[in-house]
């Protein structure tokens, strides 16, 4: 694998490398051997390349890729990306777009995406890819896959058939207990990495910010009923299934309810996270979002969010969602807290990094350079996301305009690489970064 990194105690072989006492010029450029092999690992939170810590600059894209006409355009983009001083490109992969009838077997060739990986990894970029499986924040499950088993759609506290009504996709979400979905969707995960040369694939993300959903009370599906009342045989404590809706509010609100909830989602998470390591090998690196308010609500998203995370055994990367908090626009200590002490608890070695740590549309340019310190001093050095990465003067979400000149939030960043650089060398050097 050949990388154009930001690295820190090497000497500068690619652009945008940097020593452990010189900043070099970012525009300098030179590749290892094509096929060259490389020592690649997670320690300490970081990453490390042949003993060297690398700091990711993530391009997210958000795009149909299950075209060839798209991919050809993404690999058009690559040395555009390389030349804003991403190394690495995290390739976001809808469900709908590879699989027509959600059987989790591809119905379009593959071959053009794998190419795409070989591209990223030719250009001496890292390669990842995530997955959006579930049916809430914009992932599709594929429309002919409930004609097959509409039993497995997620119903609320009042009975209803779930929809995404809370960012507004209105699309279907499914019960992540029903078993006819998760065969489905863990096919496709199989099928997807078995399709790419995943010997290449730096990460695999599992279903984009993982949750119930915020403003309903879910689950209770047949699905869920049946995993209580197989909970309560070992748990006599739990309060039995209730038998009519809307379900009262005390049922709601047990800890047993929202702990056994907090397990279910974890178990979820941990099992799509065999499906990729039985095709990438158990050592493949796994990165998790946790998304975290701190509001409310957070009980209907996550169960319990200390006990979800605390049965997050497959993880080695979390991204923290709402990193910076919306309504407050400032740290959100909590999310991070949380981590730390599950971290402490449970003794993992967790990389701690941000789901978004910009994206196009929720963040403020002068807000920027306190969210990007604020990371680094809450994350463990792996790196930050920037999402949507694609030049779309109309999109909200995109960073860059028609002609890839940054829109005024990444121009914080694009305009100023080399000070970031200097100031992340510089955390580094006196170990600012925990």
């Amino acid at each position: 694998m050949k990388l154009q990194d930001l690295r820190v105690g090497a000497v500068m072989r690619k652009a945008g490398l940097l020593s452990a006492a010189v900043l070099l010029a970012c525009c300098q450029a030179a590749s290892a051997a094509a096929g060259s092999k490389q020592d690649v690992r997670l320690t300490n939170g970081r990453l490390y390349v042949d003993g060297d810590w690398v700091f990711l600059k993530i391009a997210k894209v958000l795009r149909d890729l299950g075209t060839q006409a798209g991919c050809d355009q993404l690999i058009s983009e690559i040395p555009i990306l390389k030349e804003k001083h991403y190394n690495c490109i995290a390739i976001n992969c809808y469900w709908h777009h590879y699989d027509k009838d959600g059987d989790g077997e591809p119905d379009v060739s593959l071959e053009p995406l794998a190419e795409v990986v070989r591209a990223i990894d030719a250009a001496g970029m890292f390669p990842a890819i995530s997955t959006e499986i579930y049916g809430v924040g914009g992932g599709t499950v594929p429309g002919p896959f409930w004609k097959r088993h509409p039993d497995a759609i997620a119903v609320n506290s009042r009975g209803e058939k779930v929809m995404d009504t809370e960012y507004g996709f209105g699309s279907a979400v499914p019960s992540f207990l029903s078993p006819d979905y998760l065969n489905a969707s863990r096919a496709f995960i199989r099928n997807l990495t078995a399709a790419l040369p995943h010997e290449l694939l730096l990460y695999y993300e599992t279903s984009v910010e993982p949750q119930y959903i915020g403003n309903q009370a879910i689950d209770f599906s047949e699905h869920t009923k049946k995993a209580w009342q197989e909970w309560r045989a070992y748990h006599p404590e739990a309060p039995e299934w209730p038998d009519s809706f809307p379900v009262p509010k005390a049922f709601l609100k047990d800890p047993e309810w929202n702990r056994f909830r907090a397990l279910k989602l974890a178990d979820w998470v941990n099992n799509d996270a065999v499906a990729f390591r039985s095709v990438a090998g158990k050592n493949a690196l796994v990165a998790v979002d946790y998304l975290e308010t701190n509001g409310p609500e957070m009980p209907r998203r996550n169960g319990d969010s200390r006990v979800f995370l605390e049965a997050l055994e497959c993880a080695n990367i979390i991204q923290v969602n709402w990193h910076w908090h919306l309504r407050t626009r400032a740290p959100n200590q909590a999310a991070y807290d949380n981590v730390r002490e599950v971290m402490k608890k449970t003794g993992r070695d967790w990389a701690i990094s941000e789901h978004m740590t910009l994206n196009g549309s929720d963040y403020r340019p002068e807000e920027a350079p306190a969210m990007l310190r604020n990371a680094l001093k809450q994350g463990t050095g792996f790196g930050w996301e920037f999402v949507h990465v694609v030049a779309n003067s109309d999109d909200p979400f995109a960073h860059y305009n028609d002609d890839w000149s940054p829109k005024p939030l990444i121009a914080v960043v694009d305009n100023q690489w080399d000070t970031w650089a200097q100031e992340i060398t510089q955390r580094v050097k006196a170990d600012t970064i925990p």
